[in-house]
């Protein structure tokens, strides 16, 4: 009976082990899915960052570049400026 039972017994802790072992190459395949997305998401968060910073930095040269012909327009016609600003 105790051969018998240690059997049984180191049947049962293969099994057990076994199962841990596929639930361990399934949460690593989950981690690993689930770090591609974070990444990919990180990228991504980088490119749009990365535009908005660029479209910022265009967007105060142009109107630096712009202020100058403003002032110009605003000293030749002043009237017109102030009432389009009024439209």
């Amino acid at each position: 009976m105790g051969y018998s039972l240690i059997k049984t017994m180191n049947s049962i802790i293969e099994k057990q082990i076994l199962e841990w072992k596929e639930e361990l190459a399934n949460q690593i395949k989950k981690r690993d899915q689930a770090n591609k997305v974070a990444d990919e998401a990180n990228r991504a968060i980088l490119m749009i960052e990365g535009g908005i910073q660029a479209k910022e930095m265009l967007l105060k040269k142009i109107e630096s570049s712009n202020q100058p012909i403003n002032r110009e327009a605003s000293s030749q016609e002043p009237s017109k400026m102030s009432s389009k600003s009024k439209a």
